[in-house]
């Protein structure tokens, strides 16, 4: 009889332990699920809201190429300046410039992030040549990538700045109209400050650069408008002349 006591209160203990353990278990399980849709509806936010760096447009696929030419070994600075407008376009610069980092794989926005940078990942790859994508096929990162890409190829290079600088002075109008010429002036300026850019003044205070950059941005203009009235074929002598006269004493 005594025993059968005893084995009685062993199955009432052991009963009271067990409800005890699942009503914790039911507790914890209530959390976890709080949080795993705390997590979704975040990530569902994310997706969903335009002004997001995590949306992606319906029409948005990981075939598409940022550039209509890709990057070759002479063409880095015209590739990475389209390449930077057409994923400013999409609101997926942040993914190469470095202000959206990586985050960790238990934050609720890991799922949203690594799905737009795949989608970076796939644009910058049709945005390669052949050649080039295979060194960097195995990159997972786009910011990596990205500045894989800028370390071998963002250097001033002095032979393509002497080719530059040689075309600027050899070109004239000859057969092409005054818009033509223009625009392929403005194209050899253009590459030319992507190589040459005029320095940002950093001072905070009692700045004496801004002057002296200003003035450096003005001769640099005047070299534009002589070196476009210079290259005017004869019929606009006069004219050149004129303007050669005006803009003479500000030099």
């Amino acid at each position: 009889m005594e025993s059968n006591v005893h084995d009685g209160e062993a199955n009432s203990e052991n009963q009271a332990f067990s409800a005890s353990d699942m009503q914790k278990f039911a507790r914890m399980m209530a959390q976890f699920n709080a949080f795993q849709a705390q997590a979704s509806r975040s990530n569902t936010n994310l997706l969903q809201d335009s002004s997001s760096h995590f949306y992606l447009h319906p029409s948005e696929t990981p075939g598409i190429s940022l550039t209509d030419a890709p990057l070759t070994t002479s063409n880095y600075h015209s590739w990475s300046r389209s390449a930077t407008l057409s994923l400013n376009a999409k609101n997926k610069l942040q993914f190469i410039d470095g202000t959206l980092v990586k985050p960790e794989r238990n934050d609720p926005s890991f799922g949203a992030w690594d799905r737009c940078n795949t989608f970076v990942l796939s644009w910058l790859h049709r945005s390669l040549s052949p050649e080039i994508l295979q060194s960097v096929l195995w990159c997972n990162n786009a910011y990596e990538l990205w500045m894989d890409l800028k370390h071998r190829f963002d250097q001033g290079d002095l032979f393509r700045i002497a080719d530059l600088e040689e075309e600027l002075f050899s070109l004239r109008q000859g057969e092409l109209t005054i818009t033509s010429y223009y625009t392929k002036l403005k194209s050899i300026w253009e590459e030319l400050d992507e190589f040459r850019p005029i320095a940002m003044c950093s001072c905070l205070h009692n700045c004496e650069c801004g002057k002296n950059l200003e003035m450096i941005k003005e001769y640099r203009e005047q070299s534009h408008v002589i070196r476009f009235l210079r290259g005017l074929n004869d019929q606009y002598a006069n004219v050149r002349s004129q303007l050669m006269l005006v803009t003479s004493p500000q030099l």
